[in-house]
């Protein structure tokens, strides 16, 4: 038997995901050393972020009075990718996600401070927090982290695989990611490779529904 983590990060989760899994076609052979590797890895990528939010801190809390506004949306929006890598990783970080919002409020209320009397900018920071709501929701699916995680933990040729793995509120959430063209291209995919399992003997009715659920979401 292999053992996984309760609460594993990216890479192991990924691993989890192609462990017996007909959709992923490539001969997929999974050891415990595989899965140990996964597990450094990412471990590794867990200090390698926490590294990196002490320095984004450390910037928020030396930014100026009078700093300009493109220098604290920078910094806003890094904060906001580190929000994305921050919900897959290894364990349950509740307590760094909250921080990470903090931070960000802090930065939306020091911006609608300097833009009192501006209506366009005030108009303009509004979409911007909705657009932050949006995402910090959509990154709460631990599918949607794994996918924006900048090391590419979901290679070009397992997305559709995993896409038709999730479920149907995980592939829901997925589906914001992408244009309209590249969900065309992984429905075209899909259905190419649906049939290929099937002509193998295998029946997966679970994945033509999420199939079917990408098609609608082109038509919606």
């Amino acid at each position: 038997m292999l053992n996984f983590s309760l609460l594993p990060g990216p890479r192991e989760r990924q691993l989890q995901r192609k462990l017996n899994n007909p959709l992923f076609t490539k001969p997929v052979v999974i050891a415990q050393q595989d899965i140990h590797a996964a597990q450094q890895l990412d471990m590794a990528s867990m200090h390698q972020f926490m590294e990196q939010f002490r320095e984004l801190v450390q910037r928020v809390v030396k930014l100026e009075p009078n700093v300009d506004s493109e220098v604290v949306l920078l910094l806003k929006a890094q904060l906001e990718q580190q929000y994305a890598v921050c919900t897959g990783l290894q364990g349950k970080p509740v307590a760094m996600q909250d921080a990470i919002k903090k931070l960000v409020a802090t930065i939306s209320a020091t911006l609608r401070t300097s833009s009192k009397d501006d209506t366009h900018a005030l108009e303009k920071l509004a979409k911007d927090e909705e657009h932050t709501l949006l995402h910090f929701r959509l990154c709460d699916h631990l599918i949607v982290s794994d996918i924006l995680n900048p090391d590419e933990v979901i290679r070009d040729e397992e997305q559709i695989p995993t896409l038709l793995n999730e479920t149907e509120e995980e592939l829901k959430a997925a589906l914001a990611l992408f244009p309209p063209e590249r969900i065309a291209l992984l429905v075209e995919e899909g259905k190419l490779l649906l049939q290929n399992i099937e002509a193998e003997g295998h029946s997966l009715p679970a994945a033509w529904q999420r199939l079917g659920q990408m098609e609608n979401w082109l038509k919606g």
